[in-house]
């Protein structure tokens, strides 16, 4: 029987539904699947046929620890989906961005800052803007700024602290009000657009339940499909591409192909939930 490791850490295995479903679908298709953190270090994994990155959030907390983690997988020749590459190019969001820039793909105007914030020159980003670092996740560290507004201290320190982390930095970057109506999450299987989300991240605007779309917007699905399709993308499992509209024109919020929420759970067709769930195992096994 093949076997596969869906990989969380610590703080979240066995907690997340999205882990548990896809668990329950691959056993369900005749696969031994186990939930494992890969902060334990006792894990034998010439037992897995592959694992699967998932729940693994929190990683930047232990940048260094994961990076080297994903480096032993790599030189151990381990199939991980997504590959370790696309993981560490997808991680740092300076690296994703030039990619999409490379593509002539539009993505929210980026200021990537690696030695200090002049703090006395942020009105050229405009009355309102977002400043977070190159590594992170789940809106970690991700403060929304007003120049009217005082910059508390405690967070002039967290931003001095960040950019001293090896392949740290910031970005900043102008506040998107589009975000408060929510953005599209259009999440690709092996090339194949599986189902579309719309989403509300909170550290940003007012936070809501994903909701399940039926139908999107002709041109969001075009941009999604062209970013699906970059080569520095090629060979992914699953990617989730986050698009906000803005001023009637289209923007990449974000591109995410290392540990991705694909919403799953907020599929509340059991039914469509369920062939969702269906076509990812199926594309996994075709890769084992």
């Amino acid at each position: 029987m093949k076997k596969i490791g869906i990989v969380s850490c610590d703080k979240w295995k066995d907690k997340i539904k999205e882990d548990l479903l896809l668990q329950k679908e691959l056993i369900k298709n005749g696969i031994d699947a186990e939930i494992i953190s890969w902060q334990n270090n006792d894990i034998d994994y010439s037992k897995y046929n592959c694992l699967i990155l998932r729940s693994v959030w929190g990683y930047q907390d232990y940048y260094e620890e994961f990076r080297e983690w994903l480096l032993f997988i790599k030189a151990n020749n381990l199939a991980i989906f997504n590959n370790v590459n696309i993981i560490l190019d997808n991680i740092r969001k300076d690296v994703q961005f030039e990619i999409l820039k490379k593509y002539s793909i539009p993505y929210i105007p980026t200021t990537i800052i690696k030695e200090t914030i002049d703090w006395n020159k942020l009105d050229f980003y405009g009355q309102k803007f977002v400043i977070k670092p190159i590594i992170s996740g789940s809106g970690n560290n991700t403060y929304k700024f007003d120049l009217n507004e005082e910059v508390d201290e405690i967070i002039r320190k967290k931003f001095e602290t960040i950019l001293q982390q090896s392949d740290n930095g910031l970005m900043i970057q102008p506040f998107v009000s589009g975000i408060n109506k929510g953005e599209y999450s259009c999440i690709f299987v092996d090339g194949v657009n599986t189902h579309n989300m719309l989403r509300f991240p909170g550290v940003l605007g007012e936070k809501k339940r994903a909701q399940y779309l039926t139908t999107v917007p002709e041109s969001v699905l075009e941009l999604a499909t062209k970013v699906s399709n970059i080569p520095e993308f090629s060979g992914y499992l699953y990617a989730r591409i986050d698009i906000v509209l803005e001023n009637n024109q289209l923007y990449i919020m974000e591109v995410e192909l290392t540990e991705p929420d694909l919403l799953i759970k907020y599929i509340s067709d059991e039914e469509i939930q369920r062939q969702v769930l269906n076509k990812l195992v199926k594309k996994v096994e075709r890769r084992i």
